[in-house]
């Protein structure tokens, strides 16, 4: 018996192990089989508009009693109605000051200009990125392609016989600038000069002498018989005239009469430049004392008295002879001085053309020489240069630069929708400027009068009211996030086809606390009254915190967070169909894991301000079919398995 109950034992192992082996065949092919590609679903990263809101939920309630508060701050110039007016909704109460909202306003206005004409400019690098290259451009980087051809050429052909020819003419008239004269020590430049100056010396000599003459004719120190007809009426009206003029009388002559025996000593041509130089100082000093001696004589002339003998004719003729020496000695000086100036300048053209000799001396022994490898090598990069600009301007941008410009593009259309929504806070802050009725109603009590201050907290006015307006509750985290004035879409649960905007008119600044939590109660205002609300109704709000026009948005499930920051995965160049937007697509490259910046969110999509441009795929999912199928495989395997074997031992004889 026991052989028997060991002989079928034996058997119906076989039989196990033999389940167990056909079933790890299965769970082989299966791992070892083919296996389905990754898939990724995707999606494009698309500019939109972001509506970040807060949900929250109430009653609807009447409002019987309603204080009124302002939006904006400021000093209250005007209050427009009185206790017990009937008030319409939208009725002016009260204005705020409203200058510094309107200046914000201006500035609003010009910031959106401005942003539109950034991303108008960017838009137009954009599309010239895009399109084919300018005709232009391309002839002129052909001409620098030509011109560095031509340039290394001629390097390369050694110097020119006509360029030689040029270049040792021009080094022969440079040298001719700077010959010797023919002292051979003064350069001929400079002695030209000198010898235009030796003819003022000697003009200048000749109209002191003259000069002299003519004071001593009139003073008659010299020739004491030359005035006698009136020598008594001189300086009769101030004799201290006539004693000044005779005082300066004799070093103006002495310098005049030594001037005159060195000007006749000069050579016109080629004398020294110690002479010229000399006798230069000596006809100036000679000038600068003939003229106090000439206008000494003059008012000598003006205090002296005609008689029968004296005529004033006669007076007059000797005032102008003075006259016109004393412009003749100014006109001399100033030749003078234009003279020495001319020496000076012709010493620094000298040296000037000595420099330049110099260069062209050089200039001829380096075209002599011809091309070293040095510059050869700096024509075959510009022309390779300017060649690899021409490859580019006829292949057009590279998708890196495309790329580029259209994220500038993409930056410049966020900065135009912020400054966008700048502007509508702008422009909303300068209507809260003027306070209006919410609803229909009775002012029952003012509050404020003119030139009082105003601020959010500051009861302007009761209003007794029957409208009806949205009682919610908001939790602490939110509560922070609500303000007077944002804009709510309310829907109400007993009327499915109603939508209504409103807005938040007040919160209360104090909270409940109920079992540990604090709320927080909003007031919200319909701006629509609809006969079908009812008091007590249950009312859901969407109350907008942040609105962003404009913004770069993407699914939040293709962000991930990490200890480096925000990133996403991209795969490009995929049709996107909307089976790949739901079921995936495979890809033979995996996608490419890029770090962004990110913006505003809300429970479905997240802004993009760095990182990705519009059109960009980012998946959202990843379908790993190989991972699924090996898991449930193994899983049934190891189920198949353990029946089999549970089988064969549970089985009767």
């Amino acid at each position: 018996m026991r052989a028997k109950v060991f002989k079928f034992l034996k058997k119906k192992s076989v039989i196990a192990l033999l389940a167990m082996t056909a079933s790890g065949g299965i769970y082989a092919t299966s791992i070892n089989g083919p296996v389905e590609p990754v898939r990724y679903v995707l999606a494009a990263a698309e500019q939109g508009s972001l509506v970040v809101a807060v949900q929250t939920s109430g009653q609807v309630t009447d409002q019987n009693q309603l204080e009124i508060k302002p939006g904006a701050s400021g000093e209250i110039l005007k209050v427009l109605v009185k206790d017990g007016d009937q008030v319409k909704t939208g009725d002016a109460l009260f204005q705020i000051d409203s200058k510094d909202a309107a200046k914000t306003v201006r500035n609003a206005v010009q910031s959106v200009a401005d942003a539109r004409l950034a991303l108008e400019s960017a838009q137009i690098s954009l599309d010239k990125l895009k399109g084919p290259p300018d005709s232009i451009q391309l002839l002129q980087a052909q001409n620098s392609v030509n011109q560095a051809q031509r340039n290394l050429d001629e390097l390369l052909a050694g110097p020119d016989a006509t360029a030689v020819k040029q270049a040792e003419a021009d080094l022969a008239l440079k040298q001719n600038a700077i010959k010797m004269s023919a002292d051979g020590v003064t350069p001929q430049v400079v002695q030209d000069a000198y010898d235009a100056n030796a003819a003022t010396i000697k003009n200048a000599a000749q109209t002191a002498g003259q000069a002299i003459l003519d004071a001593d004719t009139i003073l008659g120190i010299d020739n004491k018989w030359t005035n006698d007809t009136y020598e008594k009426l001189l300086s009769a009206l101030d004799s201290g005239k006539l004693w000044e003029a005779n005082a300066l009388y004799p070093a103006a002559k002495t310098a005049a009469v030594g001037l005159k025996t060195r000007a006749d000593n000069l050579k016109t041509l080629g004398e020294s430049a110690a002479n010229i130089e000399a006798a230069q100082n000596e006809a100036e000093t000679t000038m600068k004392l003939m003229e106090p001696l000439l206008q000494k004589t003059y008012d000598v002339l003006l205090n002296t008295v005609t008689a029968y003998n004296f005529t004033q004719s006669s007076l007059n003729s000797l005032q102008s002879t003075i006259r016109s020496d004393q412009t003749s000695v100014s006109s001399r000086l100033t030749a003078l001085t234009s003279a020495r100036q001319a020496v000076d300048q012709a010493k620094t053209n000298y040296t000037t053309s000595l420099l330049n000799a110099e260069k062209a001396q050089t200039a001829l022994d380096e075209l002599k020489a011809g091309a070293d490898a040095q510059d050869i090598a700096a024509a075959r990069e510009k022309l390779a240069e300017v060649k690899e600009s021409l490859a580019e301007l006829q292949t057009g941008a590279d998708d890196f630069e495309i790329r580029t410009a259209q994220n500038t593009v993409a930056q410049r259309r966020a900065g135009l929708a912020a400054a966008q929504n700048n502007l509508a806070d702008a422009q909303e802050a300068f209507r809260d400027c003027t306070v209006r009725a919410p609803f229909d109603g009775v002012i029952a009590r003012l509050h404020v009068h003119p030139t009082n201050q105003a601020s959010a907290s500051t009861v302007l006015a009761t209003l007794l009211t029957n409208a009806k307006i949205a009682q919610v509750s908001l939790n602490e985290v939110d509560a922070a996030k609500i303000k007077a004035g944002q804009k709510v879409t309310l829907t109400f649960d007993a009327i499915t086809d109603l939508e209504i905007a409103g807005e938040v008119f007040e919160i209360d600044p104090l909270g409940t606390v109920a079992q540990g939590v604090v709320n927080y109660e909003a007031a919200i205002t319909f701006n629509t009254q609809d006969d079908r609300i009812k008091t007590g109704m249950s009312v859901s709000a969407a109350i907008v915190t942040d609105f962003k026009a404009g913004a770069l948005l993407i699914p939040n499930s293709a962000v991930q967070q990490g200890a480096s920051g925000a990133t996403v995965q991209v795969l490009n160049g995929i049709e996107l169909t909307s089976e790949v937007t739901s079921q995936g697509i495979a890809s033979a490259t995996e996608p490419e894991i890029k770090t962004v910046q990110i913006g505003l969110a809300n429970d479905q999509q997240t802004e993009i301000t760095e990182g990705l441009v519009a059109g960009d795929q980012v998946v959202v999912r990843t379908i790993d079919p190989s991972t699924a199928a090996k898991t449930t495989t193994q899983t049934s395997s190891q189920r198949s398995g353990m029946g089999s074997f549970g089988g064969a031992m549970m089985r009767p004889d």
